[in-house]
């Protein structure tokens, strides 16, 4: 099947948990009675001067990338990206050149595949992550995909399926069919933004 997905473009917490433990009056009568000795009780203690306990940090689950948001505008995604860009251009990537597109690496004849691959594991850490609602890690986002693929079927979109390939790291509808319709693809395309935040709000 011919189809084209589009990628539009959000864990767990570590915790300390302390027990403590306590003995009953009659199992401290009965340790008595047993060795002639009143039974250890235990104690908090405090540590000594010049020494202090650190609390375990819970870990970033971005592991500190930025993340696109669904409400977002194109000139919000613009500033997010540009960090991104920057480190590209800086690495020898230059994504402003006609034919490439943000977060994509190698698609121009003339890339140094090396210095692309160099450059994206450079770059990877400020390469944004998808919008947590059609992130593929996110246990909910399949719901989430069909409401908006049913939602561009309400508004039209005649050729919508939801995508089964996660291989891009989001979940998405397909658009225009085994046939490549491109009225489906373009008014999909259009409509996407709206279905998606009309899903998010509800």
């Amino acid at each position: 099947m011919n189809t084209k997905l589009l990628n539009w473009a959000p864990l767990v917490l570590l915790a300390v948990v302390a027990t403590g433990c306590s003995s009953s009056k009659a199992d401290a009568q009965a340790h008595t009675s047993d060795t002639g000795k009143a039974p250890e009780i235990a104690t908090l203690t405090t540590p000594p001067p010049g020494k202090t306990t650190t609390k375990a940090t819970p870990k970033d689950p971005d592991a500190g990338r930025p993340r696109e948001r669904i409400d977002m505008t194109d000139a919000d995604r613009k500033r997010l990206y540009a960090p991104y860009l920057s480190c590209l251009k800086d690495n020898g990537i230059d994504t402003s050149k006609r034919g490439q597109e943000p977060g994509v690496l190698g698609s121009g004849p003339t890339t140094d595949p090396k210095k692309a691959k160099n450059a994206g594991k450079v770059c990877e850490p400020k390469l944004p992550l998808p919008a947590w609602e059609i992130d593929a890690n996110n246990p909910d986002a399949l719901d989430f995909g069909r409401k908006v693929v049913q939602c561009l079927k309400d508004k039209g979109v005649k050729y919508v399926e939801l995508s089964t390939d996660t291989s891009s790291g989001i979940v998405g509808p397909a658009l225009g069919g085994p046939q490549n319709d491109m009225k489906s693809i373009t008014k999909g395309m259009d409509l996407m933004p709206e279905c998606q935040r009309e899903v998010a709000g509800k």
